[in-house]
């Protein structure tokens, strides 16, 4: 399949949608070496921080968020959830179902790839953490009213060209 296909761009969204969230990539990494216990997964994930790089506020992980992650995950089915019975109270297991082990091998040539460019990860890092992630920034009655502002000066498009003179 050509990378210029736009079959290829509705599958690189589909795995952004389908892996994007970021709990769901430590949650598969943390399952890799077998089940574990939601409460497990919860206090090893607090205890390693993720994409801290990334942002100057830290993210923590909730119970609530951690519940409702593992079940759209379940749901997705990236998980396996197993639930014993022969004690009480029961005891809920999670593993990673095969093709979500099959993506995180699939996976390693991208993450050799990030590792080869440390100096264009820095960078989108820096510009994160000083720029924040457009998609995180909070709408407000004011920043609709300038994007509107934006859109009608740039002929209604919406587009501006950064290149562009500003005389």
């Amino acid at each position: 399949m050509p990378v210029g296909d736009e079959t290829y761009l509705r599958d690189l969204y589909n795995l952004s949608y389908l892996f994007g969230d970021k709990w769901v990539k430590a949650i598969m990494i943390l399952l890799v070496d077998g089940p574990q216990r939601r409460v497990d997964i919860l206090s090893k994930i607090r205890v390693h921080p993720v994409a801290d790089e990334w942002s100057d506020k830290h993210d923590v992980l909730h119970d609530s968020i951690l519940t409702r992650t593992l079940k759209k995950m379940t749901a997705e089915g990236l998980l396996i959830r197993e639930e014993t019975t022969d004690t009480f109270p029961h005891r809920v297991y999670y593993s990673l179902a095969p093709a979500a082990v099959e993506f995180l091998k699939a996976a390693e040539p991208a993450v050799e790839w990030a590792r080869r460019h440390p100096e264009l990860i820095a960078r989108a890092q820096a510009y994160r953490r000083t720029n924040g992630d457009v998609e995180d920034l909070p709408s407000t009655p004011e920043s609709d009213a300038a994007t509107r502002g934006r859109q009608a000066d740039d002929g209604a498009s919406g587009v501006s060209d950064p290149d562009e003179d500003a005389s």
